[in-house]
């Protein structure tokens, strides 16, 4: 991880994360203080499991995936966690380790605080607690979903969902990741990933090259999709419809 660096005033240089853009700006501007710009690269290891959490993230442009790995080493992603969230959930819900390993998936910027911080800061009903509050409703279902999926459907709809929510996250057409990795996520063998990657770029959905994935047809790689990628996007969608309005309306 790079070093990190203080993050302009919040008048001059638009908050990527939308979480923190919710809040008001002398809201914003009370946690500032405690908030760090970090750069995170491409496979990083932000948590280890059982690891004791000594910061949460709110991603910017990065994007971080949640990762169990079973006893025979086996692996499957469980959340996908970009610029609509926060690392480190179970922080907030009173944990000092997570059960998950946390890697990120497309390279970015994050604001990380301390735990303590964060603690402090989520108390006795404060703005940032009901946001993550509302935040973190929003994860559970789709978690929850994501587990339907990765056993009723094929690795070709689940590669399209996935990449899809990526690309939802990260707001880019176009990523670097190894089929290894994509497997890794997925919980599937690498040749099932390489049989469903070249299924989607036969039909013209992706292109797929030395590790270089770009989407070329949303529409249609959404039609490929299972339902999943449906729900999960609408979740998302009322998430962000209502954060700009939530604080002010008092909801819960």
């Amino acid at each position: 991880m790079k070093a990190a660096r203080r993050r302009s005033p919040w008048e001059n240089a638009p908050v990527g994360n939308d979480i923190l853009r919710a809040l008001l700006e002398s809201q914003y501007e009370h946690l500032r203080s405690r908030l760090q710009q970090v750069d995170l690269e491409f496979g990083e290891i932000v948590y280890r499991a059982d690891q004791v959490i000594k910061y949460v993230y709110f991603p910017e442009t990065a994007v971080v995936a949640m990762v169990d790995t079973m006893a025979d080493g086996n692996t499957i992603e469980v959340g996908l966690i970009g610029r609509e969230g926060m690392v480190g959930m179970n922080v907030f819900l009173g944990a000092l380790t997570t059960p998950d390993k946390a890697i990120v998936q497309i390279p970015g910027t994050a604001m990380r605080m301390r735990t303590n911080d964060l603690r402090k800061e989520t108390r006795f009903g404060s703005p940032l607690q009901r946001l993550l509050l509302r935040y973190t409703q929003t994860l559970l279902a789709v978690i929850s979903q994501s587990v339907g999926c990765s056993q009723h459907h094929t690795v070709a709809q689940r590669l399209a969902r996935w990449l899809l929510t990526i690309r939802q996250h990260s707001a880019t057409n176009e990523f670097s990741m190894s089929q290894q990795f994509i497997a890794d996520m997925l919980g599937v063998r690498r040749v099932g990933v390489s049989a469903a990657a070249a299924e989607l770029q036969a039909a013209g959905l992706i292109s797929y090259s030395r590790g270089r994935i770009r989407v070329l047809d949303k529409a249609g790689l959404e039609k490929k999709s299972c339902e999943c990628y449906r729900f999960i996007r609408k979740q998302f969608d009322g998430l962000l419809r209502e954060l700009p309005t939530f604080l002010a309306t008092g909801k819960s």
